[in-house]
């Protein structure tokens, strides 16, 4: 017999974690991603805004990125510890070291890509409020670079450039045969 989501949602299967940069589209994917599946969307920011009742560019400032870090680990925490949802996670959580094996034992990672002169668009009407965008465009692209890698490293890559996020997520539904 399958397990049942602890959100009560059906049948446990594996989650669909969206990664990327700033901006790709996880949140917007995601939550059409999971409307299109029937299944619960979560977004490790917002679980870190509420967890810390605040926004997180608010808690960065009063507290530091290391609190955020620390807060942010607490939800993918329970994030992965979940199963059979649709899960968006800040730019910052597939890079790093600690989360990529646990990512991949209790789903599948998708990295949305999108080319930096879109990216810097869509990033240009959304800098306020995000913390490591308010240096030049110069930092905010070495940062975007730095990550390539670790971001190519997701089981399935989609590029969202020029995709609503209900495109996106058609798609995304085709690549993971569901």
């Amino acid at each position: 017999m399958a397990q049942k989501d602890r959100e009560g949602a059906g049948p446990a299967v594996k989650n669909i974690y969206l990664v990327g940069f700033m901006c790709a589209g996880k949140t917007l994917t995601g939550r059409a991603l999971a409307a299109l599946l029937k299944r619960p969307f979560r977004d490790s920011d917002l679980a870190v805004e509420k967890a810390c009742g605040a926004k997180i560019a608010v808690l960065v400032e009063k507290k530091g990125l290391g609190a955020f870090r620390k807060a942010e680990a607490a939800a993918v925490e329970q994030l992965t510890a979940r199963t059979g949802g649709v899960a968006a996670l800040g730019g910052g959580v597939y890079p790093s070291r600690r989360w990529k094996g646990r990512l991949r034992a209790s789903g599948v990672t998708v990295y949305l890509h999108c080319p930096w002169p879109e990216l810097k668009k869509r990033l240009g009407s959304a800098r306020a409020g995000r913390p490591l965008l308010n240096g030049t465009w110069a930092r905010t692209e070495k940062l975007y670079r730095r990550r390539l890698g670790f971001y190519r490293q997701a089981e399935l890559e989609l590029n969202t450039a020029g995709l609503t996020p209900e495109a996106a997520a058609r798609e995304l539904k085709k690549k993971l045969a569901l």
